[in-house]
């Protein structure tokens, strides 16, 4: 049975990328992996910080938009 997906939102008061998990919302560090949801799928994929916020997939990269809300899952 795969976990239930967590969202991820941006907390720019201090710069971080936070994932609720139950009643708590907990940082999302620099090299953490997860499975982010794309459609209907699961694409494991990690966390970076350069100049922006960016995650790393097998052959993809893209930045994160501070204003969007990501749907993961710890793996």
């Amino acid at each position: 049975m795969n976990e239930p997906w967590n969202r991820m939102t941006y907390d720019r008061g201090v710069k971080c990328w936070f994932v609720q998990l139950e009643e708590k919302a907990y940082p999302v560090y620099c090299g953490e992996c997860f499975e982010t949801r794309i459609g209907d799928r699961g694409i494991p994929c990690r966390i970076e910080l350069d100049r922006h916020w960016y995650v790393i997939m097998r052959e993809a990269r893209f930045n994160l938009r501070n204003k969007d809300i990501y749907h993961i899952r710890f793996v």
